[in-house]
């Protein structure tokens, strides 16, 4: 392609950068998920004499916080699409303005002026957090990358390395209380600090990598969508609205296992090995994310990107019914079965990330054919939407799962029996709804209209169209 490096999009300056550019997403997202809260509660310095005020202001913020980013992701993402086509392209200069300021307010989030009033503190936090996470919500990675090729196997490269790259970020969060502990004390880690050599490193690789990437041509001669063109797209794209449709359903699957796990480990294998098993957990997670990622690129080559959502939807189901039957008459009280079962359920979650991502580009794709706009941020705002309200609701599955059962931790902790009635309740939860929801999402796949010769019609006609674009481009 004239304009683009030898063996765009994988030659080897941009496949870096698309690897690259995402880290920062990555750290933002362990930021808020795995740190902040405890920061606030426990060492921000925030309302100490005031019992209790701290942990109150650190639960509002975060949840006013999650309904903000949630909301903001709708309307920033239609307003990406019709921004203008700078000469880096439509979606390179956000990632790039999105990748600095996720940095520093990443950092200023934990440097609080200690010579403020508590509630100019609490000030602090709120205006740096909502800005915080506009920033990362701008960082529009997928739609970049869907405009560097059409072909699907290159796609599932494109997607899957950065995937992998990602979880380098993850292993570094696993250590960071032990290095905030390491650069303060036991009692006082030093956090701020450690944040900043957490970020400063994956900032300057990240604009390093979006610096790298060209933004490609698929996307060329399509036209900013017009607001009327948001409601003509659920109307008329189809394979967006089912795809919705399933992912909604199936993405309960991995946010049940993510927030019932970690309970069911503790009290079925005994609250004294939490620490170790929950190590274990940890690198499980983490061994079949990457190896379900890897399975998933390479069965790209040799099947549709809706096959491969599907086979890993009705895999999962009769693992899951297993669990569940098992934990019915017995409670799963050796770990390395359970740790068995449940990591194929896993590896068959991981690897439907990549085709998952493909059919999100193909309804971008579809968009371009049927109205000349992909509308490519609007479509990965909603995904990202749905992923937030999901984790959402299995939270408060989680929680009505426990409160059916009269959870208490303080008297758990120090009992000598575990009741099976709460981890029968747990498993509910952990197996039985994630089984369900697998296979309510398998059969919603069905009604996926781009198969077979519509999708190979559809991509005949995108290239005829794109190919007529680039034509005109050059007479003009």
């Amino acid at each position: 392609m004239k304009g683009y490096p030898k063996n765009y999009p994988l030659d080897s300056r941009t496949f870096f950068g698309v690897n690259a550019m995402g880290l920062i997403s990555t750290t933002a997202y362990y930021l808020y998920t795995a740190v902040l809260m405890m920061f606030i509660t426990d060492y921000s310095g925030i309302y100490t004499n005031v019992p209790g005020k701290a942990a109150a202001v650190a639960t509002t913020l975060l949840f006013v916080g999650r309904l903000w980013d949630a909301i903001n992701d709708l309307w920033t993402g239609y307003l990406i699409d019709i921004s203008p086509r700078t000469r880096w392209g439509k979606f390179k200069p956000y990632v790039l303005i999105g990748t600095f300021f996720t940095g520093i307010l990443g950092m200023m989030l934990f440097h609080i002026p200690q010579n403020l009033s508590d509630f100019g503190k609490e000030v602090y936090l709120y205006i740096t957090y909502f800005l915080f996470m506009f920033s990362a919500t701008i960082i529009v990675t997928v739609p970049l990358t869907s405009t560097m090729s059409a072909d699907q196997e290159i796609r599932a490269k494109l997607i899957s390395w950065p995937r992998i790259t990602s979880n380098v970020v993850g292993v570094v969060f696993a250590f960071f209380m032990a290095i905030a502990s390491f650069l303060g004390t036991k009692k006082s880690p030093n956090i701020p600090l450690t944040v900043d050599l957490i970020i400063i490193p994956f900032l300057i690789i990240s604009l390093i990598g979006g610096f790298m990437v060209k933004e490609g041509p698929v996307a060329e001669g399509t036209k900013p969508p017009k607001l009327r063109d948001v409601g003509r797209m659920v109307k008329i794209n189809k394979p967006f609205r089912v795809n919705l449709y399933f992912t909604f359903v199936g993405g309960f699957v991995w946010a049940l296992l993510t927030a019932t796990s970690l309970y069911y480990i503790k009290y079925a294998f005994g609250v004294a090995n939490l620490g170790i098993q929950s190590m274990y957990f940890g690198l499980l997670t983490l061994v079949t994310l990457i190896g379900g990622t890897l399975i998933s690129q390479k069965a790209m080559k040799y099947m549709s990107a809706l096959r491969g959502v599907q086979i890993c939807y009705l895999g999962m189901v009769p693992f899951l019914l297993i669990m569940f039957a098992i934990n019915e008459f017995q409670v799963i009280h050796n770990p390395w079965l359970f740790y068995l079962l449940i990591g194929i359920v896993m590896t068959l979650a991981g690897a439907q990330f990549v085709p998952a991502n493909l059919i999100i580009m193909e309804t971008m794709d579809y968009n371009r054919l049927k109205l000349n706009s992909g509308m490519e941020a609007t479509i990965n705002a909603v995904n990202m939407f749905l992923q937030k309200l999901q984790s959402g609701l299995a939270t408060i599955g989680v929680g009505l799962a426990l409160l059916l059962v009269g959870y208490n931790a303080q008297i758990l902790e120090k009992a000598t029996r575990i009741p099976d009635s709460l981890l029968k309740s747990l498993g509910v939860v952990l197996f039985g709804l994630p089984a369900v929801f697998s296979l309510v999402a398998y059969l919603l796949t069905k009604q996926y209209p781009l198969q077979g010769e519509a999708r190979t019609q559809m991509y005949a006609e995108l290239a005829a169209k794109t190919a007529a674009a680039s034509q005109k481009n050059k007479r003009v």
